[in-house]
Formats: C-alpha cells, structure tokens, sequence
C-alpha cells in the first residue's frame, strides 16, 4: 500500500528583516506553508491467495494468517482494532476447491494491531485435519472490514484467499531405484525400469497412495520394461502405511484391492475384497517382505522397502513378483 502525501505550497510576500529572525506564527500554526497530510489505512500485504500445506493429525493445528498491517507514515500510538468477515464466494468462484468444513476448524474474526507495531495475524484452528479429505484442496475466504482509531480499509487490499493442503511428512515426489523379478512364466522377459518416481499422496496421518505417471495421468501403478517396450501391470499399485512411532513401514497394499478406492484406466477396485486381504479381482495382493528395513529415515529422507506381489492364479504357490527399492524424497508434490 502506497503511502500518500499531499503538499500544498501557498506563495506569500514575507518581510524579513535583515538584523534579525521573526518567528513566523502563521507557519508555525500551519495556516500556510507546506502541509503533509497523512493519510493512514489497514491493508492485506498478502493480499489474493495463501496456501498453507499442513500435516494430517489428529491434534489442533494453528495456521497465523492473514498477515494485515497499518500503512501510515508513523507507527500508531494506539491499537487499531479491526474486523474480518467470512467470504465463501471467494471459494465459489474456483470449482477446484472445497470450502472448509465449519465444524472442522475455529477462527476470531476481530484482529488487534497493537500500539507501536504495524502488523498482526489472525490465528486459524484447524481442529482435527485427519478428518479432512487429502485428495481435496480447502479454502476459507476472508474479507477485511472495518478499522477503527482513523483507519480505512484499503479497497483493492481487503480481501483473501486462504487454501489449505493436508499432507504427512511422508507425502512428496520421490526417485526410485532398486532390483525387480518377475518369476511367472509371462515375466521371464520383463526387466526393471528404474528410475521410477513415485508421487506418495497423503490418504490419513501415516498412510500414502503410491502413484506414477503413466500414459499421461497419475495413477497407482507399476512400469516395467517388456520386448515390446513399457508396460504395467493391470489392476496393481500400491499404498503405503507406516507406524508415526518408529517410522518403519507396517503394512503394503494393492490398492486395487479396496473396494472403496476409485477406478482409473488401470483397474477397478470395485471387484476387491477389502479387508483384511485386500485381493483385486485378478487375485494379486501386496505384501511386505520381512527381510526387508522396511522403513522412513527422516534423517536422509529415504524410504527403504522390500514387498511381494502374490498372484495366485499365476503363481499358485509363493510370490510371483519381488520388489526391493529406495525411495529418495525429492521434493514436496
């Protein structure tokens, strides 16, 4: 916000004498001379929109913001309080996001910039982010008021959009490298295709869908090399739960062996059985090898993990597939 001064300059004939200095009452009263009016407004300096990525817990989380501040020449000598209001049009207008839950999170609308400072926050709870959606982006629309003491509202700076991301810490962009073998008699020829990367989307407080980018859209899945050139595997991928005690990997499952996960051209979890098993309909089932370190090193950022794919229709007795990788965090998703 730009500060504005207005100079007004008056041209008077001022007899001065030459043996002396006249105190020049009218000047000092400011009846003329030059003038600086100041004037002073509230404003958001962040302005349009905040994304704030916060961790899937089932603790209260507190996001500070907007950032508002006092746009004047001097620091007030007193508090400026102001207030916000709820806007979800702000939310409306973009059919990508979700507007936040009421009931999930808590805000005070009536912000304080103190004495001597210039700027503040108001102060976001998110209650429990566990109960929200990962897969959605939420946001909360706010609009800036009122102000009191001589303060305005700045027009074009009054309004924001806050967007939240729930994510874990194990969720990002990770390169993958590691040894692969198919042992059924229609793998004899497949061969590893790493390095792979793998997108880990966060699905609750320690759990990960595991997808890769195949014919053009993330999806769970696995990418191999054949005679013919790439493949995958229809209706596998997986999904990756870990203890947020130890970090260390508890569990593997073929997503398309939960029923309640959505279908993509790669298969239809429809046909799964979910519980305890989670078997897709082709009878393929992950699952962890315990031979294998089979954790999160927060340390290096390293995932290591060791898993099987069981097909018994293929592969009647063992695993047909072995799988043993490093996923190295490159960069938040």
């Amino acid at each position: 916000m730009k500060k504005y001064l207005k100079l007004t300059f008056l041209t008077a004939l001022i007899g001065i004498s030459l043996t002396g200095c006249l105190k020049d009452k009218g000047f000092d009263n400011g009846d003329y001379g030059v003038q600086v009016i100041e004037k002073k407004a509230v404003a958001l300096p962040q302005a349009g929109t905040l994304t704030f990525a916060i961790f899937s817990s089932d603790e209260s989380q507190i996001i500070n913001a907007p950032t508002f501040s006092a746009e004047s020449i001097n620091k007030p000598t007193t508090d400026i309080n102001v207030k916000f209001k709820l806007k979800p049009e702000l939310v409306d207008a973009d059919p990508d996001l979700t507007l936040l839950p009421a009931d999930e999170y808590s805000i005070n609308l009536d912000g304080k910039i103190a004495a001597g400072q210039i700027v503040d926050t108001l102060q976001l709870e998110i209650k429990k982010s566990s109960n929200l959606d990962p897969n959605k982006i939420y946001a909360l629309g706010l609009e800036l008021v009122s102000a009191d003491n001589g303060y305005q509202v700045a027009a074009n700076l009054k309004e924001v959009l806050i967007k939240i991301v729930i994510k874990n810490k194990y969720d990002g962009v990770y390169k993958v490298t590691g040894t692969y073998q198919d042992v059924a008699p229609v793998g004899a020829n497949y061969t590893a295709r790493y390095p792979l990367y793998y997108f880990l989307v966060t699905t609750g407080p320690s759990s990960v869908d595991v997808y890769l980018l195949v014919n053009g859209e993330f999806v769970p899945a696995y990418l191999f090399n054949t005679p013919d050139g790439p493949s995958y595997y229809g209706r596998w991928g997986l999904q990756a739960f870990f203890d947020p005690a130890t970090d260390a990997v508890s569990e593997i499952r073929n997503y398309y062996g939960d029923p309640a996960n959505p279908s993509n051209f790669v298969g239809d979890p429809s046909g799964g059985t979910g519980a305890p098993d989670y078997i897709s309909s082709n009878t393929r089932k992950a699952e962890l090898d315990p031979t294998g370190i089979n954790a999160y090193d927060a340390a290096s950022k390293k995932i290591r993990v060791k898993y099987f794919m069981i097909q018994p229709s293929v592969v009647p007795s063992g695993p047909r597939g072995f799988f043993d990788e490093t996923w190295e965090f490159l960069e938040p998703r």
